[in-house]
């Protein structure tokens, strides 16, 4: 497989991870309240503009800058980004949404 068949994967993962990512904070924080989401920015437009318009803005930069990155051939920082969400973001909120329901 060529290397950027390769990066169109991560690429693709990358965006799935955002999607899931603002999906599991959305159910994260209406079951808990925005006090369980630990990005401060995310909270404060949260409270100025509501969960969903909130995350969808943040997802929607998120997917704009990983973009940027797999079109201009950033393929491993674009990997790293990837491997973070889905330790840092994904699997928490997967763990305090699936103890919570």
């Amino acid at each position: 497989m060529r290397r950027r068949d390769q990066a169109f994967i991560v690429f693709v993962l990358f965006i799935a991870t955002q999607m899931l990512d603002g999906v599991l904070t959305y159910l994260g924080v209406t079951r808990l309240g925005t006090e369980v989401e630990m990005n401060q920015w995310l909270v404060t437009l949260m409270h100025a503009f509501g969960e969903v318009p909130a995350l969808v803005s943040a997802k929607a930069l998120a997917c704009v800058c990983g973009a940027i990155l797999y079109f201009t051939a950033y393929y491993r920082p674009l990997a790293i980004a990837t491997g973070l969400y889905i330790g840092l973001a994904i699997v928490p909120w997967m763990f305090i949404v699936a103890t919570t329901a």
